[in-house]
């Protein structure tokens, strides 16, 4: 099956290799020319996702027709923020049976909208996807074995995204839940920043927030459109532990800095981004809640530590 990758980040160079050996015919896409160059020379991202090597015969451009030319399926893992942009671009190409699977989580800050709703609105598009689960880009790209799950509206499409993906190290389960994978996966990243901010307390301590969030996370899916049983997921509690508990993840260790007393600004400094996107969701959430007047001790509480300069041990109140 041919398939095009949108966004030539660590993910979507790890999904490249994972689904070339599965015997795809993979293609890539990336806007920024000496993106495409740099990688056609070295076939290989020294900065994000050194020593994986990208085959020869997956093709990198950024000629954005020419990718998509006969794609069955079309993967968007470039930035959260540049989903809408790339969308309305994907709007001139696409044909009506090509399935467009999303694996860039978040929830669009000043709408509220869902990735899959983000790319909806400016494609017109009824095959759309998301596939989310417990995976770092590097242990993907390195074969470790995990679970996936892929969600959507149309269930025979998760099925066709089920073949495409699995192997003999991804298991992939379905849903039609699609809200509630879409807000699993941009919640956790937001509470991953609150576990990292508990990185010198006690393990005892960091269980009863892990309890404490969980918790939460199933109020915050169920309020915002999605299903309580879908934390019960690869996107849900697999997602969450491997977010909230790993120094790996950019939410987590943006969360350590924050305890140390840093700015979000010092922050993003020290970690050389611009932003994380347990910013971009806390931001979107908290709107949303405050929106339908529902209050989430934990998401109201980070918020006022992050953006109102509240005292960083205010995060412990939760635990009560």
């Amino acid at each position: 099956m041919k398939i095009s990758i949108l966004g030539t980040g660590a993910y979507g160079i790890a999904l490249a290799t994972v689904l070339h050996s599965n015997k795809n015919k993979v293609n890539m896409w990336t806007k920024y020319t000496e993106e495409v160059d740099s990688l056609l020379l070295s076939r290989e991202s020294k900065r994000l996702l050194p020593g994986v090597i990208i085959p020869k015969n997956i093709m990198i451009s950024n000629d954005l027709e020419k990718n998509l030319t006969e794609s069955k399926v079309i993967i968007i893992a470039v930035p959260m923020n540049a989903v809408r942009e790339v969308s309305k671009e994907l709007a001139k190409y696409i044909k009506e049976d090509q399935i467009l699977c999303i694996v860039t989580k978040g929830i669009e800050v000043g709408t509220g909208k869902r990735m899959s709703e983000v790319v909806h609105e400016e494609t017109g598009s009824n095959n759309i996807c998301m596939v989310s689960g417990p995976s770092f880009a590097i242990e993907l790209a390195n074969n470790n074995q995990l679970g996936l799950v892929a969600a959507s509206n149309n269930i025979e499409l998760c099925y066709i995204l089920k073949e495409v993906f699995e192997n003999d190290n991804i298991t992939m389960s379905v849903t039609e839940d699609i809200a509630g994978i879409e807000i699993c996966s941009s919640a956790k990243n937001a509470f991953a920043i609150i576990m990292g901010m508990l990185e010198e307390k006690s393990d005892s301590t960091k269980a009863t927030m892990l309890t404490i969030l969980l918790n939460d996370l199933r109020l915050v899916c169920e309020v915002l459109g999605g299903k309580a049983n879908s934390i019960f997921t690869y996107a849900g509690i697999g997602d969450f532990l491997l977010t909230c508990m790993n120094i790996k993840s950019r939410n987590y260790t943006f969360g350590t800095l924050i305890s140390k007393g840093n700015t979000k600004e010092k922050a993003f400094e020290i970690m050389g981004l611009t932003t994380v996107e347990g910013i971009y969701s806390l931001n979107s959430i908290y709107d949303m809640l405050q929106d339908k007047k529902v209050e989430i001790k934990s998401i109201d509480t980070l918020y006022n530590i992050i953006y109102n300069s509240g005292p960083k041990e205010d995060i412990l109140k939760c635990l009560k």
